[in-house]
């Protein structure tokens, strides 16, 4: 009721100053749920040794325009899988358009070192894209530990097919422990690299096995929390001011790095956001970089998300300066004594972010702000409604199904998600492919989102 009452308040503001009529059916529309189909991409061939299956968990999926790179991971067998790079080609009209290449290690040298430039296998390494580059970072060898490697960041050219490896320093008085199970993000704009959470050996531990010098940071603090900035410029790297709670997931979407926390009641998810600014100028200066923390209830009153472990959490841009967290699947933490004991989520919710600038998102925003009855909307969940899609692969299925521990990204140019393989509720890995896309012709094309 509130809608159609605020429709009718902005209709008679319309008569009086002569906005579009189109501006009215926009501006009353609530900006959630969002209305989404999932399409099952065709299954791709691969050899038959389980090594080079695409059947994986825990690896990575990036996308660089219309190509989605898949690495590292675990196979059927539960070994890690090679360090060949899959190309996975997505479909522009229909899911068997699907066009796949595997593209194995080509050896090179390090001139001054002699080590040959070719990451190790590893699964539950970090991921993300740089202009033409796959970007790849830390992540579990094949007895679990974290990978040693000094700080380095392999970079593979999507155009020559080839790895380097970039190799860098910690501020004075800062050591930078291996990891497991962290996120990273390039922001384009201002050309660095943002690293988040992680597993590992404590700081202290790290220290006396390999006989670092520098100072510990923080004996106390796990590197959960940890928050590190790659400059490309200088090649080092700099701590950033700590989390106040351990990720279960996290996206960084306008300079903003956006984290998912557990809490220990069941019934509330937390939201924990650090604005990065946008010079360097700006981060230096004393209190200027500050995590803001966003409890929420998860309730039948105020639906939400319950945080899970082995989730996907991805930005979708929908144009007009509309923009949404896409936190999707995962699994409960199991208990250490029942493993077995973690139930699986197929749910889909979205995240609301606050919309900026001089952008028709913005204007809807603040005019909701001012009608009584209605809100923006921002910073608030709502469960993604799943529209039926023609069914174009042969014996498909129409859903996922309750999964964990996939490869996943954004695609269609930030207006949809892609995600790959993942463990199923009966520990078995998969090996498909879906697209989660805006269901247009459901969801008012264009009513700024």
């Amino acid at each position: 009721m509130a809608e159609v009452a605020a429709g009718a308040l902005i209709a008679e503001q319309v008569v009086a100053t002569g906005i579009e009529t189109a501006a009215v059916v926009a501006v009353a529309s609530p900006t959630q749920p969002l209305k989404f189909s999932l399409s099952q991409l065709s299954k791709v061939a691969s050899t038959n040794t389980s090594a080079n299956s695409l059947a994986r968990s825990n690896h990575t999926l990036t996308s660089i325009g219309d190509k989605t790179y898949m690495f590292g991971g675990e196979g059927p067998d539960g070994k890690l899988c090679p360090t060949d790079v899959h190309i996975i080609t997505l479909p522009i009209k229909k899911p068997t358009d699907i066009k796949h290449h595997e593209y194995p290690p080509f050896p090179l040298q390090d001139a001054e070192t002699g080590r040959t430039l070719i990451p190790t296998p590893r699964s539950q390494h970090a991921a993300c894209a740089r202009d033409k580059y796959l970007i790849v970072h830390g992540g579990r060898d094949t007895q679990g530990k974290p990978i040693e490697e000094e700080n380095c960041l392999w970079l593979w050219d999507t155009e020559k097919l080839v790895w380097t490896r970039l190799h860098s320093e910690t501020q004075i008085g800062k050591a930078m422990t291996p990891r497991f199970g962290h996120s990273i993000f390039v922001d384009e704009q201002q050309d660095f690299l943002v690293l988040h959470g992680g597993h590992a050996p404590s700081e202290l531990q790290h220290k006396l096995v390999h006989d670092v010098d520098a100072p510990l940071s923080n004996p106390d603090l796990p590197t959960e929390t940890e928050t590190w900035l790659f400059d490309f410029t200088s090649d080092s790297w700099t701590a950033l001011p700590r989390a106040p709670a351990p990720p279960v997931a996290a996206a960084y979407v306008d300079t903003t790095l956006y984290t998912i926390s557990r809490t220990d009641s069941p019934f509330s998810v937390v939201v924990n956001y650090l604005h990065l600014l946008h010079s360097p100028t700006e981060r230096e200066k004393p209190g200027a970089l500050v995590w803001k923390t966003l409890s929420m209830p998860t309730n039948p009153l105020t639906p939400g998300p319950r945080p899970r472990d082995g989730g996907a959490l991805v930005p979708l841009n929908l144009g007009h300066g509309r923009q949404y967290l896409i936190y999707m699947f995962g699994c409960d933490e199991p208990k250490p004594d029942h493993p077995e004991s973690a139930g699986f989520y197929s749910d889909i919710w979205s995240l609301q972010l606050p919309s900026h600038g001089l952008s028709a998102a913005k204007l809807k925003d603040k005019i909701r702000e001012t009608l009584p009855g209605l809100d923006s909307g921002e910073l608030s969940w709502a469960e993604v409604e799943l529209v039926a899609a023609e069914q174009m692969v042969p014996e498909g299925k129409v859903h996922p199904g309750p999964r964990a521990f996939f490869g996943a990204d954004s695609c269609l140019d930030g207006k949809g998600v892609v995600l790959w393989g993942g463990v199923n509720a009966k520990g078995e890995r998969e090996d498909d492919g879906w697209v989660l896309s805006l269901a247009y012709g459901h969801a008012d094309n264009d009513r700024w989102e």
